[in-house]
This record gives structure tokens, sequence and C-alpha cells, in this order.
């Protein structure tokens, strides 16, 4: 397919523009998507900031790392030309990414959308859902998690999942609207740790929930004070820095004596471990859980079509939006 598109283009490590190129051409193993919707992620924000995420380039690249369309052309390959013409939600690191109106994606990494689930539903189907799955393999025997994130959309599905599975899950919130916002989607154990108790309260409750396991989004010296007050043997996994701080205030004897452990969470690294058939089984258990489990609330929409034309400066203001934000190509 030969002709221009319109995308968002990354120049050069300073500028990002709205701006037409030529549609991309895909590879053997790669299709050509013709994107409809695309979720605005803290992996985007991530990248956009200069953090380099998996194979993507930096610079000379659309951004967009996930979204939803309908493949309109193979590179070559027995998959590539059975997902012809079908709608699909996609994951990508190609240099042509989601924020234009046609995307590259590998074929592993592209899953047929079932009739009853909408591209608005679909495009959130990878990053967050995937994450939480693959978190959930980590607990082991653990019986209890905290979580940090908790009033995020991936710490609200790793919540509704857990629970689902018998897991306890401690939410961490900082205000009293995060805890209503808990409560109201079936969130059973919730601390703010602005209470002058919450320590006091958080050992209790790690201790009697025997929470083993920690997934925590804020880093610095959060995770410390966290990691310290649970159980003997217990692990914590930094999926996000949003604190942007270094890890500070960890008790050196806790890792010696106490047999607790940090670990980096990574998606890209953990998709990258998963066959074609594990990420089919774990695509089915999402699409089966999409208006469940794994519901993405979005809140801001931001459309870029040859009907509409936003500028810059508003586009900005979805990738500034707190909430999640959706881009309509």
């Amino acid at each position: 397919m030969s002709g221009m598109m319109k995308s968002l283009y990354i120049e050069d490590n300073v500028s990002i523009n709205l701006k037409n190129i030529p549609i991309p051409q895909p590879l053997n193993g790669q299709v050509l998507i013709k994107v409809e919707f695309a979720p605005i992620n803290p992996f985007d924000k991530e990248f956009l900031n200069g953090y380099k995420i998996g194979l993507k380039p930096l610079v000379g690249t659309v951004p967009g790392f996930e979204g939803s369309g309908t493949v309109i052309a193979s590179g070559g390959g027995l998959l590539g030309w059975q997902l012809k013409g079908n709608r699909v939600a996609f994951y990508t690191e190609n240099q042509f990414g989601s924020f234009g109106q046609y995307a590259i994606a590998d074929v592993n990494y592209c899953t047929e959308l079932p009739k009853n689930i909408s591209f608005q539903e679909g495009c959130c189907s990878y990053i967050n859902p995937l994450s939480v799955i693959m978190m959930y393999q980590l607990l082991g025997n653990a019986s209890g998690i905290i979580s940090t994130g908790a009033s995020t959309n991936l710490g609200r599905m790793l919540m509704r999942y857990c629970q689902s599975k018998g897991i306890n899950v401690i939410n961490i919130v900082k205000s009293q609207i995060e805890e209503k916002i808990l409560k109201d989607e079936g969130a059973k154990l919730i601390l703010n740790i602005n209470q002058d108790d919450f320590d006091d309260k958080l050992k209790l409750m790690s201790s009697s929930y025997n929470t083993t396991v920690l997934f925590d989004s804020l880093g610095g010296d959060l995770l410390s004070r966290i990691l310290n007050l649970m159980p003997n043997g217990s692990k914590a996994y930094l999926y996000a820095n949003y604190s942007k701080k270094s890890l500070e205030g960890i008790y050196c004897a806790n890792l010696m004596y106490q047999n607790k452990k940090i670990f980096g969470f990574s998606f890209v690294d953990n998709l990258q471990t998963k066959n074609i058939i594990q990420l089919k089984l774990m695509m089915n258990e999402v699409f089966n859980n999409i208006q469940g489990y794994f519901k993405t609330l979005p809140t801001q929409i931001v459309i870029i079509s040859n009907k509409y034309k936003f500028s810059l400066e508003e586009f900005e203001k979805a990738l500034q939006s707190k909430e999640k934000a959706i881009i309509k190509i």
C-alpha cells in the first residue's frame, strides 16, 4: 500500500509533531494495521521523556506501543495472511507505532478481536492486562499482596483479578477520593498512607494476611518503608518509579537475615519469555474478562483524523492527564 498518513512523529530528541509521512510497508512476519484507537500508557510518557523501551527507536519514529485496528496488509507468512482483513488488538515496538493512521506490528503480538469487543475496549488489551496476569504468575505460594499503585487502571485490574483468585490485596492509597474509587470497585483492604498509624496497621495486616509480595509503582523510600514492615521472606517488584527517586532506607539486615528481596518487573522482558501458545491463552483470558477484571476506564479521548484537526497542545493535554487517555485515530 502506498500513500501518505497522518501521525505524531518524533524527529529529534526535543520535538514531537503532527505531520504527514509515507505509509510504512510490513516485512515478513509483520502486518500493516489501520489504527482505530491507541491508549496513552505510562510507557508512552516515559518514552516521550527519552527513556528507551524495548527495540523502539527514540527518534525518527511514530510513538505508541499499543492499539486496535484492522489488518490491511501482510509482509508475508501464514499468520499474517490469516489476519488480513481482521479486527485486532496489538502491541508494537516498531518504528511505526500506534499514534498514526497506520502502524506496523509483529504478527505474534496481534490478536483477533472477538465480535463483542469494540475497538475502544480492545486497544487496551495488552500492556496492563498482560502485566497483571504476569504479576499473578510471580506469586508462587503467597496468599496476599500489597499494591501501591492501587488507584491506577493497572492497580485496579490487579486488585480485581487477584481477589477473584482468592488472593488478599492490601491497596495503598493517598487520599479519600482514591479510597472511595477502590471501595466502589469492591476492594476489601485499603490503607491510606497519610494516616498517622499507617506503619502499625500495615505491619499487622501484612502479617495477618500473609502478604509476602509487594508490587510497587512509586519507588524511592516508600518501597523501602513498606518492605521493612512485611513478613520474613517477602519480595518487592518495582514496575514503575513515579517518585523519580532512588531506593533509600532499606535495612540491609532484612536482606541478609530475613530473606527479603527486591526485583524489577519489566513488561517487555516478561513478554519476550512467552511463546505464541502462552500468549494466545493469556489473550483469551483477557478478552473473556475485558468488561470485568480487565476493564479500562478512559476519561479523555483525543481525535486526530482527516475530518478533525487538533493541535499538538491538545495532544499534550492528553499526555498530562493523570487518568487514562485514548487517541481516536
